[in-house]
């Protein structure tokens, strides 16, 4: 990628400074940017990494598979999101498989000039120990909310950690992806407890629901906001 383009990038994804900005030149050219369709495989669980990823676009889920064969939803990842940070770190295997849900568009970079510039950056090793960091806590926030959240506060806290800072005035609508079946699976509720929660939030017009996609616009960023601010204010 030559640096026009690298600029370009960073023009348009504000928060991408904070991550290249110690970068030596010498190893920003080796950036390429990879595009995805809905269903197309990132990472495949147990396969060795070859690339650090950066998303920039879309939004992918990992999911790992158990010996049995039934499936865990572990995340799901939005732009400014890193893939392989943790495998790199502790040289593991993939323990996910990470699959786009939208079309998704990726910064790749290859672990060998990864592993160069992890080495002369230290901007970027106080950035990815930030990173991490925030990762176990949302790891150890999402064990504490399983049990002591409702099923409608977990909702709405997904949606919003996902619209809170959309353009909508770039986009009219923000589109998640998503199966009834895998908000099921991803909090271990029944179906018939997600379809309730979710005919809830659309008679009141704070989403609009279509097959497979929970769709919010700005006066759903406006109503989720308020209600989470309600009940996390009771807490």
């Amino acid at each position: 990628m030559d640096k026009a383009a690298l600029d370009n990038l960073i023009h348009k994804h504000n928060w991408l400074k904070k991550m290249l900005g110690g970068m030596p030149q010498e190893l920003r050219s080796h950036w390429e940017v990879r595009n995805y369709r809905p269903g197309d495989v990132i990472c495949e669980q147990e396969g060795t990494p070859v690339c650090f990823y950066v998303l920039l676009e879309g939004t992918v889920k990992a999911e790992h598979t158990a010996e049995d064969g039934s499936k865990l939803l572990i995340a799901y990842l939005t732009p400014g999101e890193m893939i392989s940070d943790i495998e790199l770190a502790t040289g593991r295997a993939y323990i996910c498989t990470t699959t786009a849900l939208t079309k998704s568009v990726m910064l790749a970079l290859r672990v060998e000039m990864y592993r160069k510039w992890f080495a002369a950056d230290n901007q970027f090793l106080q950035f990815l120990t930030t990173q991490l960091a925030e990762k176990l806590y949302a790891g150890s926030r999402k064990s504490i909310d399983q049990v002591s959240m409702s099923l409608r506060h977990k909702l709405l806290r997904f949606l919003y950690r996902q619209i809170e800072h959309y353009n909508f005035n770039e986009h009219v609508a923000f589109i998640a992806t998503i199966s009834r079946e895998e908000l099921a699976a991803q909090w271990g509720v029944t179906l018939r407890s997600v379809n309730r929660v979710l005919k809830e939030l659309r008679d009141r017009q704070v989403i609009y629901v279509k097959k497979n996609q929970i769709i919010c616009n700005e006066t759903s960023r406006y109503f989720i906001a308020k209600e989470l601010e309600e009940i996390e204010n009771l807490h």
